[in-house]
């Protein structure tokens, strides 16, 4: 059992060992430190109470019972009632019992004179030899109990044996029972409102610490996924380094053989083709290069350019690559922008894309639009699709996040696409809109631009 548990302890987070342990160490303090205050507090209450009955004694022992003390023998002769009938006036005394010099029992206020049965109290053995006695007892354990019960309900009796002395010598022992309930009572509710507070202490201390706990824990899942996200986007950097090198000299070779066809064809639709295939081309040269940037910032090569010409090339380049079922238009104004067109494109490829893949075979709309406002221009793409989950809305533009299945996407589209957006100054935004899913971006047009 024990290992068992200490192998779930080891499986733990530190955060999580951290938490346990201080609360067990909180719990052992708070423990240790009531039982003490518990301790300290009662005892406070018996040393005061003592002291007061030890004053009040001793005053009537010099005022009044000195006559009997040192002029007569203290025996089972002696008339006890004055001493008797002065003690009994203090508050909460239950039964009086003097004893002779030897431990013999010669009165009892409760059972009257001449008691003559033995005590064994351990109490009254100190006090014969010369040393007073307090302690707080059970009525149920004291030896005088069989007798008590009948005269008193109280639960807790104070037993007090005190010597009386002569010359240094013992004379007799003077033994008081007191009613002890209101001070236990008074202890014991203190001791209850104690353990209240306590706990209620604990529970907080628990709720707090572990708020925190948690909160270093997220923060700690947090790091560790940026570290992981900033070593996989390194990793990719590395390969589309490599990539760009391997791919480039056979891309060259079919830009050059492209660029001689349309030298050698005068067809048009041939030069057509061969315009969009070059296209296509400079995108793959473009989207290794912009992948390049996922390990460092990306830099942007502007020129000047229509943004509603440059919207109609990209819906028109992706019409073999839409479903027959999707109906995509456009409603653009011609504005001229200076921007790094390749930026731009590879943006809205990937809105027009995912806008397709979220509508899926079925039949549905995508609509592009483009507007001027103020100092910038702004792109939105709706489609009519499955939408995206409130859940994840935070997290479209992460790293390695997608929703796609396995081997339908690296989650790196909109990641890459943000980055892109922001090396323009410009901004790129998800919204919804009664039915439509809409990814944007808001980039800056140049005042210079005409």
């Amino acid at each position: 059992m024990f290992k068992k548990t200490r192998n779930r302890f080891s499986e733990l987070t530190l955060t999580k060992k951290f938490l346990i342990i201080a609360i067990c160490i909180m719990f052992i303090f708070l423990l240790v430190m009531n039982m003490m205050i518990q301790y300290h507090f009662k005892n406070y209450f018996i040393s005061r109470e003592r002291q007061h009955f030890k004053d009040t004694l001793q005053s009537i022992l010099r005022n009044r019972v000195r006559f009997f003390t040192f002029r007569k023998s203290w025996n089972e002769n002696m008339d006890f009632n004055p001493l008797v009938n002065i003690l009994k006036r203090e508050k909460g005394v239950i039964d009086i019992v003097l004893y002779s010099a030897e431990g013999k029992r010669l009165y009892s206020l409760v059972r009257g004179n001449k008691v003559k049965s033995p005590s064994k109290s351990g109490g009254l053995q100190k006090a014969l030899s010369g040393e007073s006695y307090f302690e707080i007892n059970d009525l149920s354990n004291t030896e005088s109990y069989d007798y008590l019960k009948n005269v008193t309900d109280a639960r807790y009796v104070q037993e007090i044996y005190y010597p009386v002395m002569h010359k240094g010598e013992v004379q007799g022992v003077i033994e008081v029972y007191k009613d002890f309930n209101n001070v236990m009572n008074a202890i014991n509710n203190t001791r209850y409102q104690a353990e209240g507070l306590t706990f209620f202490g604990f529970i907080i201390y628990i709720v707090v610490l572990s708020w925190i706990v948690l909160k270093i824990e997220k923060r700690e899942r947090k790091l560790q996924e940026e570290v992981m996200k900033y070593q996989k986007l390194s990793l990719l950097g590395q390969f589309a380094s490599k990539m760009a090198h391997e791919i480039g000299t056979p891309i060259h070779v079919i830009m050059g053989n492209l660029d001689l066809m349309d030298e050698v064809t005068e067809d048009n639709a041939i030069r057509k083709r061969i315009d969009s295939v070059s296209r296509q081309v400079s995108k793959i040269q473009t989207i290794i290069k912009n992948y390049l940037y996922l390990s460092r910032k990306p830099e942007p090569s502007p020129s000047k350019f229509d943004i509603s010409e440059l919207i109609e090339n990209v819906v028109k380049d992706l019409s073999f690559a839409v479903s027959d079922k999707i109906e995509v238009k456009t409603d653009t104004q011609s504005c001229m922008i200076f921007s790094d067109s390749g930026f731009i494109e590879q943006v809205l490829y990937n809105f027009v894309k995912n806008a397709s893949d979220s509508i899926g075979e079925k039949s549905g709309n995508i609509f592009v639009k483009s507007y001027k406002d103020g100092d910038y221009v702004v792109v939105k793409v709706y489609d009519d699709g499955k939408g995206v989950p409130e859940e994840i809305k935070e997290k479209l533009f992460d790293p390695f996040f997608t929703t796609k299945k396995t081997g339908k996407g690296t989650g790196l589209g909109l990641s890459v696409c943000k980055d892109l957006i922001e090396a323009l100054n410009g901004e790129i935004f998800y919204d919804s809109e009664d039915n439509y899913t809409i990814f944007g971006i808001k980039v800056p047009v140049r005042k210079d631009v005409p």
